[in-house]
């Protein structure tokens, strides 16, 4: 069966995203030479011709990157397009909601308490865990006098997200200063050093939250229609939130674990693609993985383009591309409701 056009563009423009980011850093390589390189490594074609520096540049520091950033991009748009449907909330995203935040806490308290060192899988299921404490927090919070407004599930989100980021400040003071830059990291986000072994951290999990995502696309888009319509035609609504919940803080949280915390991609990725695509998530969730995928990758080639003249890491450029986004979308809903 032909995939459908919007698909077929997603994959075309995280193609294209990642031959740009391979060539692109403090030493641009040669186009051809970033395809004969990313060829030889699945044993495709020779590297024959590319000089020996340059393999290593590529596949060794610049493809472990993005590849790990397509997956993260992928993972926080795919999250932040489910968020947005099961809450219906257009605001709902994994870094506005606070989960991104939560995530990012679980991961710097592994630090603090030197896990990673002793258990490999410490810093994602801690990531996982204050990714879903915080996702619930949010959810239950924001519930309490019922169904909550756009701007009620916002706020909610930016108070636990807060709260997050004080607990990182706590930990910090109190952290070792040879562990002082691993927590600073995760304040900001970014992939710098970011190795092949992070990719097959974070991959196992970040696909396992994917697939689950995209097999209940049904349930989502009956979400979507609200509560009462999900009862009558027999969806059992806390469970499957719960169980998509549960899902979108293990792709979101096995992303911070690796990248630290990367805001907004969830709510730039599904609003631009909407306009696209439409609203039902059958295209819309594999087309955000690929588009934040691109999206974040893109981001990242930005990013070293202009450390040239001044250091910028990832998340705080998704922070200026995403704070007027969420604005517009603010002015908006209030237009909306008025």
């Amino acid at each position: 069966m032909a995939l459908p056009r919007a698909l077929r563009f997603a994959i075309l423009a995280l193609a294209v995203a990642l031959a740009l980011a391979g060539f692109v850093g403090s030493v641009d390589i040669a186009p051809d030479r970033v395809v004969r390189t990313a060829l030889s490594g699945i044993g495709l074609a020779s590297a024959e011709g590319v000089p020996q520096n340059e393999q290593v540049i590529l596949l060794y520091i610049r493809f472990p990157r993005v590849v790990l950033l397509a997956l993260v991009g992928g993972a926080l748009a795919i999250s932040g397009a489910s968020l947005q449907a099961m809450f219906q909330n257009p605001m709902a995203d994994p870094g506005v909601l606070g989960v991104t935040g939560g995530g990012a806490f679980g991961a710097v308290l592994a630090i603090y308490l030197g896990l990673p060192e002793a258990v490999p899988l410490s810093l994602p299921i801690f990531a996982f865990a204050g990714a879903l404490s915080a996702a619930f927090l949010v959810y239950s919070l924001a519930h309490l006098g019922g169904r909550p407004s756009s701007t009620a599930l916002l706020l909610t989100g930016v108070a636990i997200g807060s709260l997050a980021a004080a607990g990182m400040s706590w930990l910090l003071i109190g952290t070792q200063d040879y562990r002082v830059k691993q927590v600073i990291f995760w304040l900001v986000g970014g992939a710098e050093g970011r190795t092949w072994s992070d990719v097959g951290l974070a991959m196992p999990f970040i696909v396992a939250g994917g697939l689950v995502l995209l097999v209940a696309h049904r349930s989502i888009d009956v979400l979507a229609l609200g509560d009462d319509h999900a009862w009558s035609v027999g969806v059992s609504v806390g469970r499957v939130r719960l169980l998509l919940l549960c899902a979108c803080a293990l792709a979101a949280g096995a992303a911070v674990s690796v990248c630290g915390s990367i805001s907004f991609v969830g709510l730039i990725v599904p609003h631009a693609l909407r306009y696209l695509v439409g609203s039902s998530t059958r295209v819309l969730l594999p087309c955000c993985f690929l588009g934040g995928g691109a999206f974040l990758v893109a981001c990242d080639a930005g990013t070293r383009l202009l450390s040239r003249s001044q250091e910028i890491h990832l998340g705080i450029l998704t922070a200026f591309l995403g704070v007027p986004f969420l604005l517009v979308l603010l002015v908006r809903s209030q237009r909306t409701a008025v």
